[in-house]
């Protein structure tokens, strides 16, 4: 038996045993092992900078003074192996509120942080002082602490009680991280009075046993859930993901009846048009479209100037952008009502738009409020009314419907801002009907960008580029950068491009939200192009080059998540220096994805005296499947191979 096989042998015993010992253990708070302490890596993910050993959360409900209320503990052990997961020595609590003063709060935190000294586990408690409250927003609040005394192969440890007076809404239930998870259980009491849907979400699967109980307190029985799972993987994000949590495993509950018999019955949701009416029915929804009284002059005013629908349709939107101020709050539902937002000048998504609404009806047009689910809000996949937290206004015309979103100064009709571009919506008229109505643009976004150079003998270059945005792109670049000063604006993009120096900067229609948007401006270069025995070498789109590949991982579960379709041009000249000759030119190249989801070309010719360079990038829809993740890895490969080869010019 070679030497080399007995090391490797031992190794493996080694890793069976300590995964052995941390499944065969009780994780009871406090009691923290040498053999926990003493693990340099995690045995199944020796990447993992940090690993959840052990996570454990109850939640159930109790009678307190005549109140329901919810109760969930959490209780959290995590291996900390090197500095960079010393981020995971920091947790968050958040803690919601309401308009009527109702809110949650935390109680019994207990935290200890672990490390071997000497062959002896020393402990290190976190004080109550090293507790922080911030308020994140109006109906937002949070508990935060970072642990104390953490060192490289520590283990930190936590464990917490949320009360909630918001029992019909509990917490979704979270197994997967960005980091493994060697245990989690979870044991989830639902009172009898209510039912809930459930579903599960992620591609880890987990074991979920449903039991019942008989609860004296409230004489009802009660459902129970109990979850677990062992050696959940990290979730790792990667580029072009609209929120990972839509993947994470795990369960979603969302109360759909409560019923006390005798005494109450009510409906929630069944099914889409359910939950569209019931909210369109809320006197914080539907019953704000009909006060009107408050901008009746200014909606005369409109009226006596506005003609043609497509008058009436920018007029009122483009004067509610103007009066209230999105508060960056998101909302279905509105706080304070359309009145106060136009009073004051500010309010959050339903304020704004539900006012935007209102003025196009009084117009005369056939327009009513969509509700959607942001990007990071997440896919409502079922019916759900948690589901939906924003709303935004529409107009149906014989020609199609136009979806407006008042919240972003320069938005334009059709053109939503990314957060809105989740999946579908939907609209819900006053007779009670509702649609799902797609929020994803058909036709693809565009950016064109030419680039003229020169190079002189020495390899200096001075070139001019000129890029023009629309749509969305237009939005994202004057959301960046129409504040901004233009010396701050050079200052970025000579950092991100290899810092090139930027001269004759200009801006067309920066704030003009209704026309393209043209950025322009020469620049110069001493280090684009590398001599070597006095030939010339550098890439063709030289700092426009994409040279790294986005997608770097083995295997990818979850979608990829464009945004919108888009085709990117770019055409580059170059003028050849007297007294070089073209050497070697890059071949051309035609790539593309299955199912005609994309296409890649770089088409490329040089006379005595110019180089010219065209390439298109064109991806046709908007979430591209994870089935087809090693197609789009390789393309992306290809086009980064190809953008990093070189031009080289001979000197004669």
């Amino acid at each position: 038996m070679t030497a080399l096989f007995m090391k490797k042998t031992l190794i493996t015993f080694i890793l069976i045993c300590t995964v052995s010992l941390v499944n065969a253990q009780e994780y009871k708070f406090g009691k923290v092992s040498k053999a926990e302490l003493s693990q340099k890596v995690y045995p199944l993910d020796s990447s993992a900078n940090a690993a959840i050993l052990y996570k454990k959360r109850t939640t159930t409900t109790e009678l307190s003074m005549g109140e329901i209320t919810l109760l969930t503990t959490i209780h959290m052990r995590i291996k900390i192996y090197n500095k960079e997961g010393f981020d995971w020595a920091t947790h968050q609590i958040y803690l919601s509120s309401s308009k009527n003063s109702d809110k949650e709060t935390v109680y019994s935190i207990k935290a200890v942080t672990y490390n071997l000294e000497n062959g002896k586990v020393v402990s290190t408690k976190l004080s109550k002082k090293e507790v922080f409250s911030e308020t994140k927003s109006k109906f937002l609040r949070v508990k935060k602490f970072t642990m104390p005394n953490i060192k490289e192969g520590c283990v930190v440890e936590w464990k917490y009680t949320v009360r909630s007076p918001f029992y019909t809404s509990v917490d979704d239930v979270v197994l997967q991280y960005s980091i493994p998870v060697k245990k989690y259980e979870g044991r989830i009491t639902l009172l009898g009075f209510f039912t809930f849907n459930k579903r599960t979400k992620g591609y880890f699967p987990f074991h979920v046993k449903e039991e019942v109980r008989n609860n004296p307190n409230f004489e009802t029985t009660d459902k129970i859930y109990v979850i677990s799972a062992e050696n959940i993987p990290a979730l790792k994000e990667e580029a072009y993901v609209n929120n990972i949590d839509n993947y994470r495993s795990g369960m979603v509950f969302e109360v759909s009846k409560m019923t006390i018999p005798g005494r109450v019955y009510k409906s929630f949701s069944h099914n889409w048009n359910d939950i569209a009416k019931n909210i369109y029915q809320s006197p914080s929804f539907g019953g704000e479209l009909h006060k009107r009284g408050f901008i009746k002059d200014d909606v005369a005013a409109l009226k006596a100037t506005l003609k043609t629908d497509s008058e009436k349709i920018v007029g009122a939107f483009e004067f509610v952008k103007s009066k209230v101020k999105w508060n960056e709050y998101n909302g279905k539902f509105v706080i304070d009502g359309v009145k106060e937002a136009y009073k004051t000048g500010a309010g959050n998504t339903a304020e704004i738009n539900l006012l935007l609404v209102n003025i196009l009806r009084q117009l005369g047009l056939n327009a009513n409020p969509v509700l959607l689910s942001t990007r990071d809000n997440g896919v409502p996949l079922i019916p759900t009314s948690d589901g939906l937290n924003y709303v935004i206004a529409a107009v149906e015309m014989a020609e199609g419907v136009v979806l407006l979103d008042a919240t972003e100064p320069y938005s334009t009709p059709n053109v939503l801002p990314l957060r809105d571009l989740n999946w579908q919506g939907r609209i819900v008229r006053e007779d009670g009907t509702s649609d799902g109505i797609g929020l994803t643009p058909v036709s693809p976004i565009k950016e064109t960008s030419n680039m003229s150079i020169t190079i002189d003998e020495d390899g200096y270059i001075k070139g001019m580029k000129r890029t023009t945005y629309t749509d969305l792109n237009a939005l994202h670049y004057r959301n960046r950068y129409a504040k901004v000063k233009d010396e701050d604006i050079i200052a970025k993009i000579e950092e991100r491009n290899e810092n090139i120096e930027i001269e004759n900067f200009r801006i067309t229609n920066k704030r003009k939200a209704y026309k393209p948007l043209t950025e322009m401006y020469t620049f110069s270069s001493e280090d684009l192009i590398e001599e070597i025995g006095g030939d010339l070498y550098f890439k063709p789109l030289f700092f426009d080059a994409l040279t790294e590949n986005p997608f770097k991982l083995k295997s990818r579960v979850y979608p990829i998540d464009f945004g919108t379709p888009f085709v990117d041009k770019q055409t580059v000249s170059i003028s050849i220096p007297e007294g070089y000759t073209v050497s070697s030119l890059p071949e051309n190249l035609a790539i593309g994805l299955p199912n005609n989801y994309g296409v890649y070309k770089f088409v490329i010719s040089a006379t005595d005296s110019k180089i010219l360079l065209r390439t298109v990038l064109e991806i046709n829809t908007s979430v591209y499947p994870s089935s087809h993740y090693n197609e789009l890895k390789e393309f992306y490969k290809l086009i980064a191979t190809k953008n990093a080869e070189q031009i080289v010019l001979k000197k004669l």
